[in-house]
């Protein structure tokens, strides 16, 4: 039985290592602040959009070095257990970064690479349906890519770690998903269609500024 204490300092280990963000730090290395250009996300994907494909592909390889190396360097002594559980948190550190004050990306290199390490045929699933979503929409295909990924690992020949860990993946990804950006719609509603399209309201263009006959009353 895995000591809880060891347990815990694993996933603090890894959310520490996850929370690193890498995409930021590329970004202002290019002088660009990706938290306030593009999406405002800070992921590998609003970086190749703002600052270009090169510094967005080095980004996203960091961050799935992070989630294989939470994954693959957790003590193998404390079982399958521990590994699942680093490369959750390392996931979750992603998602809401304690550099960031909670903020962070959607969490797809780092879940890659957590899956590289677990099992490398559980990332076919989510690579195809990346592959798919530039003729269907990103946003459907993450969903379909990510959220229905504990789906595809019960119906293939997967363990139950393999399971979990893929249950864990979609249900961090997803969240992230809803809870949006910082011009998020509240409402379930909105909540759902994040989710599932990765639905963005649109941005509040400012108004003019009042002429000098906004007050006077209208005239026929």
């Amino acid at each position: 039985m895995i000591e809880p204490a060891l347990l815990l300092l694993v996933a603090a280990s890894a959310y520490l290592l996850g929370s690193i963000p890498f995409p930021l730090l590329v970004g202002l290395r290019r002088g660009v602040d990706i938290r306030r250009v593009g999406s405002g996300n800070v992921g590998a994907g609003n970086l190749t959009r703002t600052v270009g494909w090169k510094p967005g592909a080095l980004a996203a390889v960091l961050d799935g070095a992070k989630g294989l190396l939470a994954f693959t360097l957790a003590p193998a002594s404390l079982g399958s257990a521990a590994a699942a559980t680093a490369g959750l948190a390392a996931v979750a550190g992603h998602n809401w970064s304690v550099f960031l004050k909670g903020r962070g990306g959607r969490g797809l290199a780092t879940s890659a690479g957590v899956l590289l390490g677990l099992n490398p045929a559980l990332v076919v699933w989510p690579a195809a349906w990346a592959m798919a979503g530039w003729k269907l929409g990103g946003g459907i295909g993450g969903f379909a890519g990510w959220g229905v990924l504990p789906v595809y690992a019960s119906l293939a020949p997967f363990s139950g770690t393999e399971i979990t860990v893929a249950t864990g993946l979609a249900v961090l990804m997803m969240a992230r998903r809803a809870q949006g950006g910082d011009e998020r719609e509240p409402g379930f509603r909105a909540a759902l269609q994040r989710v599932v399209f990765d639905w963005k309201p649109p941005r509040a263009e400012p108004s003019d500024p009042p002429g000098p006959d906004a007050d006077r009353p209208a005239t026929a």
